[in-house]
């Protein structure tokens, strides 16, 4: 089995290697392979998986202009390299840069290719959209078997090319995330505020202008305090908008995997004030670590967290609605605990199912 993506870091690095963990973890009949960019910031992680790596030089896009001509012979060269192997079927983790033309030199060497589609289409302020359309819908009709990581995207892929619901199986997202811990940092009404925690991309549809007028009224309010990381466009805005504000702290830009793990296990509630979605990377990490999220009513967000099973949905999708929600913790921070328990049964209730390796087997068979 070979796993494919050809990003430099981030989310689809994180699905890769989790999948592939997961996969091994659940037979040992089954060998793993991963083909991955030579660049890959987070190739250190990779390489302690023990796994098989083949690297691809890709060109950077910002060089592509002189390294273009010998870019088909490159892939080539990695279809060959894989072709080799004899995979059951390669799975492509998420879109990335030459995955469109990669595909078609995968299935001319009689390779077969499962595609993971995250969303149904890019999110609203997201960048490269229309390059994201495009080639999605290029790996979409060109793959064996494509897999919706929600029955939310299932739904709106299907509503968006009717012919891809009948090779469209769902896998929730954290059917192979791991189980990073199996309780909440224990709280106590006297050791001081609630940790609420934003983590991942600063974009627009992330909500971040509802979350400050939410927080507003409560800025005097000493029962809570906010971590604020990520990196994106909004970077100097959010800089802004929190400078004055006491029980804030911002962690803006690139954050370490290392980081990321303590801000998980560090926090008590995760805040997801999404204006869109689909379902979230960021979600999923929360489950691995036991760690409840607020979200609002939208996309996958309330399907992922099992309907108020491993945390809260606002009542509304709006600022007040966010701010009721996450007041009722304030009042009330006992049901973080619970929460927390529901998170940890969720999970392991998502992890049980073997649905990756039925579809690999089914679709080596065909």
């Amino acid at each position: 089995m070979a796993l494919h993506y050809w990003g430099r870091r981030g989310g689809g690095s994180q699905v890769t290697l989790h999948l592939a963990r997961h996969l091994v973890s659940r037979t040992s009949d089954l060998k793993v392979f991963l083909a991955l960019a030579q660049h890959n910031s987070e190739m250190n992680r990779f390489r302690a998986s023990g796994l098989h790596i083949l690297s691809f030089s890709r060109p950077d896009l910002r060089n592509l202009w002189r390294k273009a001509w010998a870019l088909p012979r490159e892939l080539s060269r990695q279809a060959d390299a894989m072709a080799a192997l004899k995979p059951d079927a390669v799975i492509m983790t998420m879109n990335s840069p030459f995955a469109w033309p990669f595909i078609h030199l995968l299935r001319r060497r009689q390779l077969r290719v499962i595609y993971v589609a995250h969303d149904a289409e890019p999110h609203p302020g997201d960048y490269a959209q229309l390059w994201q359309r495009v080639t999605q819908a290029l790996l979409i009709k060109n793959a064996d078997r494509v897999v919706a990581l929600s029955g939310n995207v299932s739904r709106r892929l299907a509503e968006r090319d009717p012919a891809s619901a009948s090779k469209t199986s769902t896998i929730p997202l954290e059917a192979f995330y791991p189980t990073r811990r199996s309780l909440l940092s224990e709280r106590r009404s006297t050791e001081g505020p609630v940790r609420l925690l934003f983590y991942g991309r600063l974009l627009p549809y992330k909500g971040l202008d509802l979350l400050i007028q939410a927080l507003g009224p409560l800025k005097g309010d000493s029962r809570w305090r906010l971590t604020l990381a990520g990196s994106g466009p909004l970077e100097s805005e959010v800089r802004r908008a929190f400078a004055e504000w006491p029980q804030v702290d911002l962690e803006l830009g690139w954050i370490p995997d290392q980081r990321m793990d303590e801000l998980f296990s560090s926090h008590h509630l995760l805040l997801c004030p999404y204006k869109e979605a689909s379902q979230s990377g960021v979600i999923a990490e929360a489950l691995s670590w036991a760690l409840p999220s607020l979200v609002m009513p939208a996309g996958a967000l309330p399907e992922q967290i099992g309907y108020g099973i491993a945390g809260l949905v606002a009542r509304t999708g709006d600022a007040e609605g966010f701010r009721d929600a996450l007041t009722s913790v304030l009042d009330a921070p006992e049901v973080l605990a619970p929460l927390s328990q529901g998170s940890v049964a969720l999970l392991a209730e998502r992890q049980s199912q073997d649905d990756w390796l039925k579809l690999i087997k089914a679709t080596a068979h065909r």
